[in-house]
């Protein structure tokens, strides 16, 4: 199945292809369906789907392969990648050495043990920022429905590891984001599916220091 926020963030994507097209975007957690697909069908320049689950990549895989066709599939690399492991985090690393300008994740924060080195993988891969230049820093997009782990702890972790949350969204109160976010459902004749009124969207940028 696509869980709720994996089905809000693939319609963002669907109307708002800005947010990856041209970028190398990462996917952390993206079970056997994910949003990556979406991803690459908006132009990435390189999409790079990962889980810690060897069965659920294998189905991913295969869901890919059913879904896409050329030239998107050859932009989509999958990978087994558990927060925290160096040896995966190195080797997602030597696939793209720049580090990633997008970094999605979609209800991966229910788990509080996880919380800390999905932050640390985060960091680990997020494309440095460089002094004197004009580019943004590398966003960093979570999607979720609150469940064991609340929101304070989720951007007090993120802020540990160099993390800066820059907008914040609820279906329940959507008026309350700022500029990022909150345009992401203005734009003319955007049609954005929101299956619950319980999802939340943090938008986080990485710091000069990654």
């Amino acid at each position: 199945m696509l869980w709720e926020s994996a089905r809000l963030m693939s319609s963002i994507i669907a109307g708002n292809p800005s947010i990856v097209a041209g970028k190398k975007v990462l996917e952390l957690g993206s079970g056997c369906a994910g949003i990556c697909s979406m991803a690459a069908v908006q132009r990435a320049d390189l999409v790079v789907a990962t889980d810690g689950d060897a069965k659920a990549l294998d189905l991913l895989v295969q869901n890919v392969a059913s879904n896409l066709s050329e030239p998107f599939v050859s932009m989509l690399i999958t990978m087994k990648l558990e927060w925290g492991n160096k040896e995966d985090t190195d080797a997602v690393k030597e696939l793209n050495a720049g580090g990633f300008d997008v970094i999605l994740g979609t209800d991966v924060t229910y788990a509080s043990d996880a919380i800390l080195p999905l932050f640390a993988t985060a960091k680990e891969l997020a494309a440095p920022s460089r002094d004197g230049e004009k580019k943004e820093p590398a966003a960093l997009i979570l999607c979720h429905v609150v469940r064991r782990v609340d929101e304070p702890s989720i951007i007090l972790a993120a802020s540990r590891f160099g993390f800066t949350l820059v907008d914040k969204w609820t279906a329940a109160a959507p008026s309350q984001s700022q500029s990022i976010i909150g345009s992401w459902f203005l734009k003319s004749g955007c049609e954005i599916y929101i299956p619950s009124r319980a999802l939340n969207i943090l938008y986080f940028q990485a710091g000069a220091g990654n």
